[in-house]
């Protein structure tokens, strides 16, 4: 999510924290500690439609941490109920057709967020990842986008994993802007980044990371080929971190902290370790010295292996 401080006098600029969040590399305990959610939800203005979109998108993204494919939710309660109210209407011949349509949309209410809208589907999947873009911003009206804020999605996929030259090319932010506030991102060993969207978008415990490579590689075709970066061709998780900062060799972003050095940032008197390893952290502005201090550490998969045991050389060569 971008905007991690936005103070309401707009001619501060340097107050504001705009943060390009390269996706699985620690980002969303970012997004946790500046409580996004909460400033997304008292935005004034915002149709209740609206309202109920943005409320639903945090509460998928929660749910979407904590397994690949979630079955234990509100939405499986809602079509359980609907399913034995259908059965049970079905058995007594009660209203045969309304019992039916219960039956089916119990179906449809359990599989389509429990394994069509996760994203092992909608990332690794194109024929399910562009309708649904198309969904959440024609048919339900950009229901779950806020512009004010980077976050949600909407056609151009989602909001708080857009690169920095997609927020200038969308005009969601200015290139004034852009040069005024201060910017951050975070990045990470790629190798060990490859392991952690693997364990994000793999298809079950049953998907072996050489067979995730091999399908990721052909995904990223069109960036391969060309350099295509669009949601509708090549989903976020697919784009590499360099893409994210910089555009045609030069640096967007203001600040890039690597997520192995923000052991120096656990606490103030680490600074002098930072400057004596010649780290990324060591001359942050203190905007961005003070969000990532002691910064809490969610949304990460438990393996029991370490990233390097997962490669084999075709891997490393993909």
């Amino acid at each position: 999510m971008p905007w991690l401080v936005k103070p309401n006098d707009h001619s501060k600029l340097d107050e504001h924290l705009l943060f390009i969040h390269v996706p699985r590399c620690g980002g969303t305990s970012l997004t946790q500690h500046f409580d996004v959610p909460a400033k997304v939800k008292a935005e004034k203005g915002r149709s209740w439609w609206g309202r109920i979109g943005m409320n639903y998108f945090f509460h998928r993204y929660h749910v979407l941490e904590t397994a690949n494919f979630p079955v234990k939710t509100k939405e499986s309660v809602v079509a359980l109920c609907l399913f034995v109210l259908g059965c049970a209407m079905l058995a007594s011949g009660t209203a045969a057709q309304l019992a039916k349509l219960l039956v089916i949309a119990s179906v449809i209410l359990f599989a389509a967020p429990a394994f069509l809208f996760t994203a092992p589907f909608i990332g690794r999947i194109t024929c399910i990842r562009r309708p649904y873009l198309y969904l959440v911003h024609y048919v339900l009206f950009q229901f779950m986008e806020s512009i004010e804020w980077l976050t949600g999605t909407n056609k151009t996929g989602y909001m708080m994993h857009l690169t920095a030259r997609k927020l200038l090319a969308y005009e969601y932010v200015t290139p004034h802007t852009m040069d005024a506030v201060c910017s951050m991102s975070i990045v990470r060993n790629p190798y060990s980044r490859m392991v952690s969207v693997y364990m994000y978008n793999r298809f079950g415990s049953g998907e072996s990371f050489q067979h995730f490579v091999r399908s990721w590689y052909h995904l990223m075709r069109f960036y391969r080929e060309s350099g295509e970066t669009e949601e509708w061709f090549t989903p976020c998780h697919c784009i590499p971190q360099v893409d994210f900062t910089h555009f045609e060799g030069k640096q967007l972003v203001q600040s890039i902290v690597k997520q192995e050095e923000l052991k120096f940032l656990k606490r103030e008197e680490d600074l002098g370790l930072a400057v004596a390893n010649d780290s990324s952290v060591k001359d942050l502005p203190d905007l961005v010295r003070e969000a990532l201090l002691g910064m809490p550490h969610t949304n990460s998969r438990f393996s029991n292996k370490k990233w390097f045991d997962y490669f084999d050389q075709e891997t490393i060569c993909l």
